[in-house]
């Protein structure tokens, strides 16, 4: 059962709305069936403003004799895209049951109405049901997990080093004179001698001298690490009249184990 909502209006119809830029604009390409029989092309897009989405795309269908008809509201699910052909191919529908769809009309240009049309299953109708899993993506990046600071500080130690000084010594010694004639003797205040005496001192010096150093450097390590997360993957579920039916890839994993 496919519903044309309320509120749907023509692409060409209003200058508010236009193709996004990532999406395709169809608009003059190709339709087709499933079977590949051309029967007409896409003459607009119908909108659902409040959804901002396509619902349907406006096809005009050639009549076997070259006539066209009216177009025709095709649901955008029921269509996939050939780029390559600028082609839209319809599943599902044959050329009979194309023009038996609901036609873009005044009702729905006013958007006061929603119609509904059910489409009876035919022969050969081929429907798609994508199946999706995920994938898990590794990437990496880097953080700070610490840091290394390298500085100084001042220790002060008493050193003891033995030097060796040398001072001058004073001695005095007494001596009678045997000669007392030879000299002139004379009293007088004026007999004072002074003899200075002088000794050696340690001088202390200090200057720096680089003794050792430190050079720091960086290097790079790789470890492997295992990275678990958990994704989910679909699986189809295929039942038929109360009959369970086996998939294909399904039966093909269990005959390889």
């Amino acid at each position: 059962m496919a519903e044309v909502r309320e509120s749907l209006t023509r692409m060409s119809e209003t200058h508010d709305y236009d193709v996004a830029e990532d999406n395709l604009d169809v608009r003059g390409w190709t339709v087709k069936t499933s079977d590949g029989q051309t029967v007409g092309e896409v003459a607009d897009l119908v909108i659902d403003p409040s959804a901002m989405k396509v619902r349907y795309l406006e096809v005009t269908l050639s009549a076997p004799g070259g006539d066209q008809r009216t177009g025709v509201l095709v649901p955008i699910e029921a269509a996939d895209l050939e780029r390559s052909g600028k082609a839209v191919r319809v599943y599902g529908f044959t050329r009979e049951e194309l023009g038996g769809l609901p036609r873009y009309g005044s009702t729905l240009h006013q958007g006061t109405a929603a119609r509904s049309y059910e489409r009876p299953p035919t022969e050969g109708d081929a429907r798609r049901l994508t199946r999706a899993e995920e994938e898990l993506r590794v990437g990496k990046r880097a953080v700070q997990t610490g840091e290394v600071r390298v500085g100084k500080h001042v220790e002060t130690e008493r050193v003891r080093t033995p030097v060796t000084l040398e001072k001058e010594r004073v001695t005095v010694e007494r001596r009678p004179v045997t000669d007392a004639g030879s000299a002139e003797a004379r009293i007088s205040d004026e007999g004072d001698i002074v003899v200075p005496i002088m000794e050696e001192e340690a001088v202390i010096e200090k200057r720096a001298v680089v003794k050792e150093e430190i050079v720091i450097a960086k290097e790079r390590v790789a470890e492997t690490e295992t990275v678990e997360a958990d994704v989910r993957k679909e699986q189809f579920d295929i039942d038929q009249s109360g009959e369970r039916v086996t998939d294909p890839a399904r039966r093909h994993e269990r005959g390889a184990r």
